[in-house]
Order: C-alpha cells, then sequence, then structure tokens
C-alpha cells in the first residue's frame, strides 16, 4: 500500500496491469480457451477411429485329451496370438454428431461473450477506482489546507483573546472548527485507503503474495503443473494438507474486573 500511495500510477498502466493479471478476466480467458477445445473434442465424434489392438491366450489340457489311431499324439497345449488395426467409421448418427458440434461452438461463443464482458468490467472498474483514488488524494490536500487555516485561526484568536479582543466563546469555536478539520482529514485519509486497494483489487494486486501476508506457504498452480506435466502415471497422493490456524491466547476470566477498573477505584477511594 505504501508503494502505491507514493508512486501515483498512470491510469493507461494501470488498466494495462489489470489485463494481465486480473483473476477475474484470467478466469473468463481459461474458459472461453477451454470451450474452443470442446469444440474439437465434439467434431471428433463424426470423424474414423484408428485402434491398435493386440491379444494372445494360452490353453494347457494338462495331458487330458486322449491319443487316436487316425490323428496320432494329441495335442495337450495351443498357444494363438493376434493384432490389427480396428477402422471405425461412423455412417449414420441421425444428425446427433452435428448437434453436438453446433453446441460447443454455441457454448465456444458464450464464453468468448463472457470474456470480453469481463474485460470491459475491468476496465471500468480500474478507471472508475483510479478516479475515486484521484479525487480522494485532492480532497486530502484540500482538507489539509482547511487543517492548518483553522490552527492559525485558533492561534489568532487566542492571541486576540490575550489583547481582550475576544471571548472564551470565540476560543472554543476555534478549537470546535479545528477538531472538525482534524475529523475530516482523518476520514479524507480512510477513503484514500479504501479508493486505494478498491484500485488495487481492480487491478488484482490484493492476494496474499502482494499484501506479504504471514500465512504459511501459497498455493502454486505453475508447481503442481510442472509436476504432472511430464508424468504419464502417477501413484503418489501428495503432501497431507495441514492445519494453519495459529494459537489463540486463552481469554481471562470474566469475574476478574479489569486493571483500569480497579485503578479508577483506588482514585476514588482516595
Amino acid at each position: 500500500m505504501v508503494w502505491f500511495m507514493s508512486l501515483r500510477p498512470n491510469v493507461d498502466d494501470a488498466v494495462a496491469m489489470a489485463l494481465d493479471i486480473n483473476p477475474d478476466l484470467a478466469a473468463a480467458r481459461a474458459r472461453a480457451k477451454a470451450a474452443g477445445y470442446d469444440v474439437h473434442v465434439a467434431a471428433a465424434s463424426s470423424s474414423p477411429k484408428f485402434t491398435l489392438f493386440a491379444d494372445a491366450q494360452h490353453d494347457d489340457y494338462l495331458r487330458s485329451v486322449p491319443s487316436s489311431i487316425f490323428f496320432g499324439s494329441p495335442v495337450n497345449s495351443v498357444t494363438t496370438a493376434d493384432f490389427g488395426i480396428r477402422v471405425t467409421l461412423p455412417l449414420f448418427q441421425g444428425g446427433r454428431s452435428v448437434a453436438q458440434v453446433r453446441q460447443a461452438q454455441a457454448q465456444e461463443g458464450v464464453a468468448f461473450d463472457q470474456e470480453m464482458r469481463a474485460e470491459r468490467s475491468v476496465i471500468y472498474q480500474v478507471r472508475a477506482a483510479f478516479a475515486a483514488f484521484a479525487a480522494a488524494r485532492k480532497v486530502i490536500g484540500s482538507t489539509q489546507i482547511a487543517l492548518d487555516a483553522a490552527r492559525l485561526g485558533l492561534e489568532g484568536v487566542q492571541t486576540e483573546n490575550s489583547v481582550g479582543s475576544r471571548t472564551i466563546l470565540d476560543i472554543l469555536n476555534a478549537q470546535q472548527e479545528l477538531v472538525n478539520a482534524e475529523v475530516q482529514l482523518a476520514t479524507a485519509r480512510r477513503n484514500a485507503y479504501v479508493a486505494a486497494f478498491t484500485l488495487l483489487a481492480a487491478m488484482g494486486r490484493v492476494q496474499a503474495k502482494d499484501l506479504d501476508l504471514d500465512g504459511g506457504e501459497l498455493f502454486n498452480a505453475g508447481t503442481l503443473d510442472s509436476q504432472v506435466r511430464s508424468e504419464v502415471w502417477r501413484w503418489e497422493l501428495g503432501p497431507t494438507p495441514k492445519s494453519q490456524i495459529p494459537d489463540l491466547d486463552p481469554m481471562p476470566a470474566l469475574d476478574k474486573p479489569a486493571p483500569s477498573d480497579g485503578v479508577w477505584h483506588n482514585k476514588q477511594a482516595g
């Protein structure tokens, strides 16, 4: 947050960063890409399929076949093997494959429209949040000027009161104006932080790694992808998840008075 409040990024740079790393937009793009793959899968249902097969069989009759005077010694074991290529060509499907392709194409169009809508929504959110953040920063500047003026006015009223030209009521009014200016400055700073976090959220920069949160090991999808990309068979179950809940301090007993209460009663007794 500190780096963002001091850098004052350009709105075009903020939009470019949001289009690159915003998680909602990345998810919409992934769904659109997956819908494109679904079209190819649906089209493959009407294409010829080639299947390689191989089979082997061994039969042993354990010398139970009797001998014959016509065929000679019996055959008590037989071994056979076959292999080949099987071609499957769909001839008539009743329009099912064509309908599935059209359905997949329609879903791809919907996913593409959702991606475009997500992109436009991200651009709108970033520009709106950036305008709110810029306005909040200007409000801080103007409120700071008002606070300095109120502080200077209080000093002037106190000086005039010392020579008898102002009353105590004038001093109280000047102090009230100073307090109001301090409250307005604190509110303006709070609004600036809220607007900054809103802008960071629209840009996709409020994840745990961006905020440097201490919550244990962070999830990394790239690590899982590298683990399974080069493996044909994977028999390991992976590490067992562990609880990351920190230990909480025990709550104090409700029947014991707070330290401040004891000090207050001692003062009253004295």
